[in-house]
């Protein structure tokens, strides 16, 4: 994990040294001065440093739109993750598989597939509110700090009427309850990259004064918060290599637990020690293989 922050300044302003000091201090931010009004350049510049800071897999972060002659500082925060599954998935074993979406809709994609030991167990809220029994999976990554839960309902149970259950205590309940135990897993190839605004977000929770000329930040407001996210899982873990092959699609006798992720599910990825969260997020359609692609191996 890589966590990178920086600070870049309207040239010929003046910012209080303190500040200057303990953003250094405890956040090692890097403080660059720019000229706001030459946005073009500007975004250019912030968008390399985001680019440099996440092995490029972030890219655009800001255009010239977000800036102007009253822009007086921008704070940008990059973290970037490159996680190999402790257990990682035989490329060879990797084939495609149909996916159904919560609109009944299919796809193909490409489904990895390994049997090991994992923390596994089923879960259930006592209603129907979650559906009733649902899985969870947790697969660490190498050295065991991270880790990625899995969580998947049944087939036949939209992803939304397990998403109102999901809270903090419930993701710990979800860590401590869970039992290694030898799985089957089934888990398609997946990319998410989002851009969110953060204001109306921050809002929502009660944040409000820091975004209009009330705030308390010495004659400074925040104009505009935005986040974009990127996450790749692949064979190897995070951003790993690709490949394609085959699995047995047929078995007679189903000897250990199996989750097979070939529908919507949630995923989480966090500090095993701390429980601080990195990404979380939803498969709703996973990586799509069209019938012409090199990859595609028809069933």
């Amino acid at each position: 994990i890589r966590f990178a922050n920086s600070l870049f300044l309207q040239e010929g302003v003046a910012f209080n040294p303190e500040f200057l000091h303990l953003m250094k201090k405890y956040f090692r931010a890097d403080v660059e001065t720019v000229d706001f009004s030459e946005s073009p350049a500007v975004a250019e510049q912030i968008n390399k440093w985001v680019e440099n800071h996440t092995d490029s897999k972030i890219q655009a972060l800001l255009s010239a739109e977000d800036f102007s002659s009253v822009t007086r500082l921008t704070l940008v925060n990059a973290v970037y993750f490159r996680g190999s599954w402790k257990n990682q998935f035989r490329p060879e074993n990797t084939r495609t598989f149909s996916f159904s979406r919560d609109d009944g809709s299919e796809v193909q994609t490409l489904m990895m597939y390994q049997q090991g030991d994992f923390y596994y167990g089923e879960f259930s809220d006592g209603s129907q509110e979650a559906g009733g029994v649902y899985q969870v999976l947790e697969m660490p990554y190498e050295g065991e700090d991270m880790s990625m839960l899995i969580v998947l309902p049944r087939q036949e149970v939209p992803l939304a009427s397990l998403e109102p259950i999901i809270k903090a205590p419930l993701l710990e309940e979800w860590a401590n309850n869970v039992k290694r135990q030898k799985v089957e897993v089934y888990l398609p190839r997946f990319k998410v990259e989002q851009k969110t605004d953060l204001k109306n977000t921050l809002q929502e929770l009660g944040i409000n004064n820091i975004f209009t000329s009330n705030a308390d930040l010495s004659d400074l407001y925040i104009g505009k918060a935005v986040q974009k996210a990127y996450l790749e899982v692949t064979e190897e873990g995070a951003e790993g290599a690709v490949g394609s092959g085959m699995i047995a699609l047929t078995r007679t006798l189903v000897l250990y637990p199996q989750v097979m992720a070939d529908h919507p599910f949630f995923f989480v990825i966090r500090n095993r020690r701390t429980g601080s969260i990195l990404f979380m997020g939803r498969v709703m359609t996973p990586e799509v293989i069209e019938p012409n692609d090199h990859d595609f191996d028809s069933m």
